[in-house]
């Protein structure tokens, strides 16, 4: 868990994160974008690529989810919440977050039942490798602050 926050952090997750996704509408914009067009205002330009309103609600939807990270995964506003807490209401705040983007923003027909099922699916989905890869990558960093302190040892 991140212990601390810089204005320079928290850009760089914004842009990297945004980068990721953008990408990623935009090849399925290319591979899907004609069937969905009329389905979703996401894929408005059909294979053309991510509208700028699009690319904007996106900037927008993941700057709020580095914000609640930033609320839930730092001690810069919760103290003393235990991690798996922690996790599980992030995961909720977000899942809010885009549920409201997709009342306001028509990402999908909020009417259609299989539209929901494939939406918390993908979230499920996306969730469970943000975990996998955090563990991943925590565990990665234990074991070399591990064998730094192993090594101060040693040389004592």
């Amino acid at each position: 868990m991140d212990k601390r926050f810089t204005l320079f952090g928290f850009l760089a997750q914004v842009f990297m994160i945004y980068g990721i996704t953008t990408g990623l509408l935009n090849i399925f914009c290319v591979l899907f974008g004609s069937a969905a067009a009329d389905y979703s205002t996401i894929f408005s330009l059909a294979g053309a690529g991510v509208s700028v309103a699009t690319s904007l609600q996106f900037l927008l939807a993941v700057t709020i989810v580095i914000i609640l990270r930033v609320i839930f995964m730092t001690d810069a506003v919760i103290k003393d919440m235990p991690l798996p807490a922690r996790i599980t209401a992030m995961f909720i705040s977000v899942f809010a977050v885009i549920v409201a983007f997709v009342f306001v923003f028509g990402w999908f027909p909020a009417d259609e039942p299989l539209a929901w099922i494939m939406f918390v699916v993908c979230f499920a989905v996306s969730c469970t490798i943000s975990v996998v890869i955090s563990t991943a990558a925590e565990r990665q960093e234990n074991r070399k602050l591990q064998e730094a302190l192993e090594r101060v040892k040693g040389e004592q």
